[in-house]
């Protein structure tokens, strides 16, 4: 178990990935950087869900921030390890895997969400009633 203070890096974004981590109990942003403005939050991370998962899928460099918003306490795994066992588990690793493409999925809507927000834009589908569009 590693702990981490309020504000404390997780790890930055473009390091060199080490593990996956479990968030046993409190909250981590993540945040990305661009050229030219200040680090945006991308998404909040909290106990029971699972970050870092770039190790899993070959990565060499961490692609977000993880900073932890209050007292933090993680379990890191070692992400060669957790394939080889996978790898040895086949229904451990679907499962693994099939938890990392939900916390894909989960991201991937933050992101969207946030680029409609920036250009003011109103997700479709999601905004209205039958009522309010004309459906009988």
């Amino acid at each position: 178990m590693e702990e981490f203070e309020e504000v404390e890096e997780l790890f930055s974004e473009g390091q060199p990935v080490d593990g996956v981590y479990l968030l046993v109990h409190g909250e981590v942003a993540l945040e990305i950087s661009a050229s030219g403005i200040s680090p945006q939050h991308v998404l909040t991370v909290v106990a029971g869900e699972s970050l870092g998962w770039s190790a899993l899928l070959g990565r060499r460099r961490r692609t977000a921030t993880a900073k932890a918003t209050q007292p933090t306490r993680v379990a890191r795994i070692n992400g060669e390890e957790l394939l080889e066992l996978c790898q040895e588990n086949p229904r451990l690793g679907c499962e693994i895997m099939r938890q990392t493409a939900a916390a894909l999925a989960d991201r991937l809507n933050a992101m969207r969400l946030q680029f409609l927000g920036v250009y003011r834009l109103q997700p479709a589908g999601f905004t209205c009633g039958p009522e309010e569009i004309g459906v009988d």
